[in-house]
Formats: C-alpha cells, sequence, structure tokens
C-alpha cells in the first residue's frame, strides 16, 4: 500500500556574505503533515536549511545553504516516499526548488512530486515548465494534498483535483479552485516530526527577539485588502477564517510548557481585523498566567486599531509593533489600495511610544508608476517619522498581483520573471527610475533615517518618548542593547 509521504524545503542559495539563510519552524508541512497522520498516512519531514552550518559553494559569489544533494537522496532511499511536497515559495528561490525535483526523479520516477507554496501557486504554468513536477498545489495545501495522496493510494489518477494544475499532453491544465477550510479548529499541527531543539538552535531564533526559544505561528488565514503588490491572496484567498481564542491560546500553552517557547512571532496576514477575538486571545494569556512575549512581524492592519485593542496586546505580553504603513504618497497609497490615514497613523504610533511598545512599519518604494517626486515623500515620512525601525524593500511584480499587470503592461519584466530579483537588490526598473537608482534611494533612506534619528535623540523629551519609554525592566534594558548591536552590525 502506497501510503508514505515526505515533506521538503529545499537547500537556499544566497550570497557568501550571508552568514544563514533566514528560517522558521514550516507550519505548512506541519498542518499537512497532521491531517495526512489523521488519515492513516506515514510522514516525514525534510527541512534542509534548517542545518545552516553546511554550505557548498555554487559560484564565486553565491553558495547553497543546507543539506547536501546527497544527503537528501540517502533520505529519499531509506524512507522510500510514495508521495513528496516540495516547497517553491519565493521567484528567488526557484532554481532550489528545482534541483531538488530533479533529484527526486532522477531517484525514482515513479514518486509522485507535488510543488507547492506562493510562487508555484501564483505562476503555475510558468513553474509547470519543469517536466519533472507532477502537480502544483494552489493556495491552502491541507485537503488537496489528502486527496493527492490519497488518489496516489488507490491508484487514481491525478489530473483533475480541485485546487491543482498540471500538464497533461503537453497542455496546461488549470483544475478549479478548491474551497477554502472555514473552520480552522479543525486542524492540529503534527509538532512531533520536528526536533525543537534544532530550530531554537538556529541563530534567527534568537538574533531579534526579546527571549528565546522562539517560534512563528499563523492562528488566522486570508485578508479582506486588496493591496496591489501582495500575493498573500494566490495562497489564501480574500475571506478571512480564523481559529477560535482558546484554540489558539491552547496551541500557544502548549508550546510554552511543554516545549519552553517563551516568545511568539504571530505571522497573520490580519491578526486584529476580529477586535472581540484579539480581545479574547490576550485575555485568555493574562488568565492562564502565561509568561510569554510576542510579536507581529508581518505586520498589523492600522485600520483596525484602537488604545483598547493595544492596551490588552501589551499587556498580554506584547511589546514590538509593526505597522504596514508602506507609504507617505497619498498618490502611491491610493494605487496600491491602501487606505491609511497618515495622521492616524502617526496618532496611534504616539500612542504606542506611551505605552512602551517599540515601534516599526513596512514601507515600499518603486511602484511602476512612482516618480522620483512621489518617492520622495515616502522618504521625508520615515526620516520624519516617530518610529524606531523602518523596514523598506523595493516593488516586486509577483504574478497573481495587479501591481505584476501594470509591470507587464509597461514591459517593464524583461524575459519572464527575473528569479534573482529581490526587494532588496531589485532587478526591476520603474516606468520613471533604473533600478539601481531604487537601490541607492532605498540604501540612502536608512543612513538619513538614523542620523536624524541620532540627532533629535539630544533632546531628552524625544529621547525619553521615543526610546527610554520602552525600558522597564531588566529585560527591556537588555533588548535595547541587542537592538542598538543589530542596528551596528547591520547599517555601520
Amino acid at each position: 500500500m502506497r501510503n508514505r509521504v515526505l515533506f521538503i524545503n529545499p537547500p537556499l542559495s544566497s550570497t557568501v556574505k550571508v552568514k544563514f539563510a533566514s528560517h522558521q519552524i514550516p507550519l505548512g508541512f506541519l498542518y499537512m503533515a497532521g491531517l495526512l497522520e489523521k488519515n492513516s498516512f506515514v510522514v516525514k519531514i525534510l527541512d534542509c536549511p534548517l542545518y545552516f552550518r553546511q554550505k557548498r559553494e555554487i559560484s564565486k559569489d553565491s553558495v547553497r545553504i543546507g543539506i547536501f544533494p546527497e544527503q537528501i537522496e540517502k533520505e529519499i532511499r531509506e524512507f522510500k516516499p510514495d508521495v513528496i511536497g516540495v516547497s517553491c515559495s519565493f521567484s528567488m528561490f526557484e532554481s532550489d526548488s528545482f534541483e531538488v525535483i530533479n533529484l527526486i526523479k532522477k531517484i525514482n520516477r515513479k514518486i509522485i512530486v507535488a510543488a507547492g507554496g506562493a510562487h508555484a501557486s501564483s505562476n503555475p504554468q510558468f513553474v509547470l515548465r519543469n517536466k519533472n513536477i507532477d502537480l502544483i498545489i494552489m493556495g491552502e495545501g491541507e485537503l488537496t494534498m489528502l486527496e493527492i495522496a490519497e488518489r496516489v493510494r488507490a491508484n487514481k489518477r491525478l489530473d483533475n483535483i480541485k485546487g491543482t494544475a498540471v500538464m497533461s499532453k503537453n497542455k496546461f491544465i488549470k483544475n478549479p479552485p478548491r474551497e477554502p477550510i472555514k473552520n480552522l479548529d479543525e486542524l492540529d499541527p503534527a509538532w512531533h516530526l520536528i526536533d525543537f531543539k534544532k530550530y531554537f538552535e538556529h541563530p534567527d531564533n534568537y538574533s531579534i527577539t526579546m527571549r528565546s526559544p522562539s517560534i512563528n505561528i499563523i492562528t488566522s488565514r486570508g485578508c479582506p485588502g486588496n493591496c496591489a503588490f501582495c500575493s498573500v491572496k494566490t495562497v489564501w484567498g480574500r475571506s478571512w477564517r480564523a481559529m477560535s481564542a482558546k484554540k489558539v491560546v491552547n496551541q500557544i500553552e502548549y508550546l510554552y510548557k511543554k516545549q519552553g517557547v517563551n516568545h511568539f512571532r504571530i505571522n497573520d496576514d490580519n491578526l486584529t481585523l476580529d477586535k472581540k477575538r484579539i480581545i479574547e486571545i490576550c485575555n485568555e494569556i493574562i488568565k492562564r498566567k502565561l509568561n510569554i512575549k510576542w510579536d507581529t512581524p508581518s505586520g498589523l492592519a492600522m485600520w483596525t486599531l484602537d488604545e483598547q485593542v493595544l492596551d490588552k496586546m501589551k499587556k498580554s505580553g506584547y511589546y514590538r509593533i509593526t505597522f504596514g504603513i508602506e507609504s507617505g504618497c497619498k498618490k502611491t497609497l491610493k494605487y496600491i489600495s491602501k487606505n491609511i490615514d497618515l495622521n492616524k497613523a502617526n496618532q496611534l504610533i504616539d500612542y504606542c511610544h506611551k505605552i512602551g511598545l517599540w515601534v516599526a512599519s513596512f514601507f515600499v518604494i518603486g511602484f511602476p508608476y512612482e516618480t522620483k517626486a512621489d518617492i520622495n515623500q515616502t522618504v521625508q515620512y520615515i526620516i520624519n517619522s516617530k518610529i524606531n525601525f523602518p523596514f523598506v524593500f523595493i516593488a516586486q511584480p509577483y504574478p497573481g498581483t495587479r501591481m505584476f499587470d501594470d509591470f507587464a503592461k509597461e514591459n517593464l519584466i524583461p524575459e519572464g520573471i527575473l528569479e534573482s530579483s529581490t526587494p532588496i537588490l531589485t532587478k526591476y526598473n520603474s516606468k520613471y527610475l533604473k533600478a539601481d537608482e531604487l537601490i541607492k534611494i532605498r540604501n540612502k533612506i536608512y543612513k538619513q533615517f538614523y542620523i536624524k534619528k541620532l540627532l533629535s535623540y539630544s533632546n531628552p523629551v524625544v529621547f525619553y518618548r521615543e526610546f527610554l519609554s520602552k525600558i522597564r525592566s531588566f529585560e527591556d534594558l537588555k533588548y535595547t542593547f541587542k537592538i542598538i548591536n543589530n542596528l551596528f552590525t547591520s547599517f555601520l
């Protein structure tokens, strides 16, 4: 009986300067594995970048980080999987996924290979140019992977499964989408399939968090927003679904008490959409006396926040907020469909400082129709803002987004997708600016921001309001030294 499923997160290519690949626990695999195990499948997860000390040179300037191909081959031959799910989440790492996929078919062509993740979901026909991929899983993966595994076990055809795309007789077939899972409380991650200790030892686990060990979790899926640049909807859709507050805190309590997790990175795309629910989550954490710290590195929608919500979050262990302001230019905000009142944003930032939250925000420059003058409005907003940490990225035209269509319409996507382009070192020109100009502007923003910020701290009132107000314990003081050290390492 064919009932063995392996999930592989491929090794990651990077420049030789990078010490280790950014890394998180593979939640998608864990949730799919949980459902598969409930249906009598034997499952294993091979998370290659977890082994960050292993590196192999690809070229003069790049290395591949993680388990070597011969080790992957050994794992496959020993486990003898019938189906392998391979992560293909980012355009820039597509070649890494393809190398693993090609290796699988070299070992045994009878193994069914399913590729999933944001990149595969948003541009399945492009990814299926690799003939060694049997199916693309588009969007939410649990029920689709279960059906694939069940059909393989029963020796049934695979070309008409909802939520997949296939090539059949050289013809691209995109099957109907699968309905989103409405009750997320029914899903349970197979935590026992990972070695927590290895994740806790990874440098990413403690480099920027207040406490360690830390872990990433997701408590809701989908976002009703329709931002021009966001590809999240290609995976989760726009219908927002959430675990119940008690389910969320049960998971937090298990990880805190049984696995020793002290810090939680909640990576929801819209955690605070339901005000009642986020307050219930905070109240449960407080009621159960869970001495944790948590933050929201994926950002929060400003329009979902008020003083009551922020107070509860702070009381339950929240210490660093990340906003998604995106732009300081009203014209750009309108283009990206981001309904943000910058005056209200400034008021919320002031309140966050008042209650002792560190404040960060995402910003994006280089949208296809942005002029230099438009970008300068964002630059001025950032350097004059009261936030502690700006995260500035350059717009990337991801397939499945409205912005991708605009880049294509203006002939700004030469020879298809440039897999080597990143939000930091872009290869894409906008209509008015070259890629190298955008990179220079981004780098200059950081220098201008931190120089002006340091000068502003010569005013004792500003220094207390934006910096010293965060230090209310010895732990806060230690974290402050950590972030100062990280800033010096990154920018000086």
